[in-house]
């Protein structure tokens, strides 16, 4: 929400106005996504997905089919399923404001909106493999450890980013003793975002 709170503001989540407005939302970014949780590698740590079931709506009254975008090849970290963006525009937002490397652009208008790369082009910044981690409903995937293992059956251990000189915390995620991939851990006292 952009409304500024003021003093005696009164905000009600749970008024039957409220409740319209979420589930309204909830239709909207079901519109075009593809509900195929059990195939998804995001599956078990998708926001759309907790939402969804959080809210207890997951199915929409269009029957129009949904429809398909079509997948880039925007490097060696990064695998595309773009049939899933709801376009948060989080990997534009980053590549624009943190990374300072505005690679990622939404193009088109209303139905017809995409999430791109310019000119076809791979990612080129060393930040770029971020944007993986900021991606809320798999569209924006870790291309070596697409489809390699699922969330609940790894052990997440603490850990430090050793070519980090901040120290950064990570998560090693581990299966059957092997690391799989590393991810963020929250630490906000350490990770600035």
């Amino acid at each position: 929400c952009a409304t500024p709170v003021t003093e005696g503001m009164r905000v009600s989540t749970l008024s039957p106005r409220a409740l319209s407005a979420q589930h309204a939302t909830m239709e909207f970014l079901l519109i075009n996504h593809p509900l195929d949780c059990p195939v998804c590698d995001q599956g078990g740590e998708c926001e759309l997905q907790d939402l969804a079931m959080g809210y207890g709506f997951d199915h929409s009254r269009f029957r129009e089919p949904k429809r398909v975008v079509p997948d880039e090849n925007i490097g060696p970290l990064v695998s595309t399923d773009m049939t899933r963006c709801i376009y948060c525009s989080r990997c534009v937002r980053f590549g624009q404001e943190i990374a300072g490397d505005p690679e990622l652009a939404i193009t088109g208008r209303g139905e017809h909106s995409e999430v791109r790369s310019f000119l076809g082009r791979e990612l080129e910044s060393e930040l770029s493999g971020n944007i993986i981690d900021l991606c809320p409903v798999g569209a924006l995937n870790s291309k070596p450890f697409r489809f390699a293992a699922r969330t609940w059956e790894m052990l997440a251990l603490p850990g430090i980013s050793a070519h980090d000189a901040m120290g950064s915390h990570l998560w090693g995620h581990t299966l059957r003793g092997r690391l799989m991939r590393v991810v963020p851990r929250p630490a906000p006292e350490r990770n600035e975002i």
